[in-house]
């Protein structure tokens, strides 16, 4: 079973808190490079919003982050004298956000890029010079629909144009699944115990709505691919129904552990059922390779490790499935004919039919500069990285007396997500301690009590370093009632 630990309930001591238990793309071509060719500011100049050099994994340096007084400023200096990772450096100097915070968060939301903010106020610029409606206006839309489910494609390891819905977030991808396939009392749901609210609410729903079964796979973060699996085959073997559908999180939001994706599809298309990938903590991440896994639906967001908009997001689904899931909210799009003298005919083949009337097209155009990006970084290049700050930050955490390390140690399940357990205080205020006292953004995860890090491609092990020392203040002095 997945690790549990005491409520978060606190008492006081001493006033502390401890716990008790086209044209218009010329446009936008001529503004990128406009923003490339501009100057970089050297490491005096952070105050000017360029985030000053840190030495990267390869310089031999990881750097320093100079700390002023508590919830004073935090600066960054380099102790090397190279620049590291270049991809990560350009990330970073592109990165305002980055210049004031130890921001540790992309699973929550990503922190923007300059770039992935002038795409959006590009495509508004272009509405207010011309208006929303006018040819010029509208062909840009359109080429920015396209090419948005071109490189959404791309980025889920190639599919079709054909495949991708376009959607406001994960979320609402995974509902179009759950309601839209047909489900009986005499069928199966199969989920996991470390899913998100988006995964394991919809499960409870259907099992609300048609009377079928939600079976719950216990799985721990310490699982290897192969005991993860056989929790999977021995809960799908005790499940009283048919095998319909099974619900993950490819990436667990609340333990970090890769899921093995490709054999638990196998193993649910051998018992008849389907697979819908909740891709929150992916997409930006890990790569994806929706042919590979043969997996049946999945749904990404623009806003977490992809460092985009809110607001947006992607659905995919296998092209021979599309007539399988109706559209439960409808409109134009979902009619293949209709007329007003009682004719009729849904849309049966089109991914479009999942998809209402108007989506902002600023949010696509910032989507997908940011998808394009990560894309240009390469997705192995990204993971390899997030997973050396994993690394470093469970040897650095865990030589701290009274914090446990909870997130996966294997190698083949450790993603960029790493949390810890703080004995005798609350995750929720080592959480808010971090941000206050030292500017380090996080969150906290409830069901586990446990602290959790986000660590992207352009975050550092100096930041890594600032976290760990401040839990060990908070360890060593107490939280402040007031935080």
């Amino acid at each position: 079973m997945a690790p549990s630990w005491p409520g978060a309930t606190s008492t006081r001591r001493g006033g502390r808190r401890r716990r008790s238990s086209s044209t218009a793309a010329r446009i936008r071509t001529r503004a990128r490079t406009t923003r490339r060719s501009a100057p970089r500011t050297s490491a005096h100049n952070a105050s000017d919003g360029e985030a000053p050099p840190y030495g990267g994994p390869q310089s031999g340096a990881r750097g320093r982050l100079d700390r002023g007084p508590w919830r004073g400023e935090t600066r960054v200096t380099n102790d090397g004298d190279g620049m590291g990772n270049e991809r990560w450096q350009a990330w970073r100097d592109d990165t305002p956000a980055l210049t004031q915070y130890a921001y540790m968060n992309s699973g929550f939301s990503g922190p923007k890029r300059r770039a992935t903010h002038a795409a959006v106020h590009e495509r508004l610029d272009l509405e207010l010079m011309h208006g929303s409606t006018t040819r010029f206006a509208l062909d840009d839309r359109f080429e920015l629909a396209d090419r948005y489910r071109q490189t959404m494609g791309r980025l889920i390891g190639g599919a079709s144009p054909d495949e991708i819905a376009i959607t406001g977030n994960t979320t609402e991808g995974i509902n179009i699944i759950t309601n839209g396939l047909e489900v009986t009392s005499a069928d199966s749901i199969i989920t996991t115990d470390v899913e998100h609210g988006s995964g394991i609410v919809p499960a409870y729903y259907l099992r609300e709505r048609t009377g079928c079964e939600v079976v719950i796979v216990p799985i721990d973060a310490q699982d290897s691919p192969g005991q993860a699996m056989e929790s999977f085959v021995s809960s799908m073997g005790a499940a009283n129904g048919n095998v319909k559908l099974v619900i993950l999180s490819e990436i667990s939001y609340s333990t970090g552990q890769l899921l093995p994706l490709k054999a638990i599809v196998d193993e649910t298309h051998r018992r008849g059922g389907h697979v819908v990938v909740d891709g929150a903590q992916t997409a930006g991440h890990i790569p994806i390779d929706v042919r590979d896994t043969n997996v049946d639906f999945y749904a990404i967001p623009s806003h977490k490790w992809l460092c985009g908009p809110d607001g947006m997001g992607a659905l995919y689904v296998r092209e021979d499935l599309i007539p399988l899931v109706a559209p439960m909210k409808v409109a134009g799009r979902s009619a293949a004919s209709y007329d007003f003298a009682g004719n009729f005919e849904p849309e049966r083949e089109r991914i479009t039919k999942y998809e209402l009337t108007t989506t902002s097209t600023p949010l696509i155009a910032g989507t997908l500069e940011a998808a394009e990006w990560f894309l240009d970084s390469g997705p192995e290049t990204v993971l390899a990285r997030a997973q050396e700050l994993n690394r470093y930050a469970e040897g650095r955490f865990g030589r701290i007396e009274g914090v446990s390390v909870v997130s996966p140690r294997h190698d083949a399940t450790r993603t960029g997500l790493f949390c810890f357990v703080v004995d005798d205080l609350p995750a929720a205020d080592v959480n808010a301690f971090l941000q206050a006292e030292a500017k380090v953004v996080c969150r906290s995860v409830a069901e586990f009590n446990s602290v959790r890090l986000s660590l992207h491609a352009f975050n550092t092990e100096a930041e890594v370093d600032l976290a760990a020392e401040t839990v060990e203040r908070a360890i060593r002095e107490g939280i402040p009632a007031d935080v």
